[in-house]
């Protein structure tokens, strides 16, 4: 039972966590509303590009930070198994996707989801982000070519780390659906695009 409530717990604080919009304090402070210019969208690249680089960088390491912190007060204070600090950090990308704080919008939790790839599998993590900036630079409106990376990536990570894939196989299926929900509206403009 208190094991149980503990997870609960670490899951919800994960969540709270994620839900810190960053991207709408730090972009307050310059006097602008982030949620009503560029793309609307309360992350660290519309912060970027809209506020200013050093607001960007700020926003981008507060979105970064509040994954790692998750995580580590559940790993390292609550001494939970690692599957369970993956769900703290899948949470607290959840809690950035959907903050309750700003009614349940927020960003596309790219800067979160680095996150819980750098704590979870940080031999992964450099591998990660040039397939992220690849993908970015080459076809980034194409869903082919972002799942084969995704597929990819995937792969790699439980090869690299194939000694605990019983539990980081899952957690990955969870993140991967969690990814996609979060990205529903690029999915069906791309769609639509293609369509056109």
């Amino acid at each position: 039972m208190y094991d149980t409530l503990c997870i609960i717990f670490a899951i919800f604080m994960g969540y709270i966590l994620g839900a810190l919009p960053f991207a709408v304090i730090v972009s307050k402070l310059k006097g602008i509303d982030i949620m009503k210019v560029g793309t609307c969208n309360p992350g660290a690249a519309n912060v970027f590009r809209e506020v200013g680089k050093v607001p960007g960088i700020f926003t981008w390491l507060g979105d970064t930070l509040k994954g790692v912190l998750a995580m580590l007060i559940a790993h390292r204070l609550m001494h939970l198994h690692l599957f369970f600090v993956a769900l703290v950090g899948i949470a607290a990308v959840v809690g950035h996707c959907w903050s309750i704080f700003i009614g349940f919008k927020g960003g596309k939790g790219v800067a979160t989801s680095g996150a819980v790839f750098f704590y979870l599998v940080p031999k992964f993590f450099p591998i990660g982000v040039v397939a992220y900036f690849l993908t970015q630079k080459i076809a980034p409106r194409s869903a082919t070519f972002v799942i084969a990376t995704f597929a990819i990536c995937f792969g790699l990570i439980l090869f690299m780390y194939r000694e605990i894939w019983q539990w980081l196989l899952p957690a990955l299926l969870i993140f991967l659906l969690v990814g996609i929900l979060a990205n529903l509206d690029t999915i069906r403009e791309i769609k639509e695009r293609r369509r056109k």
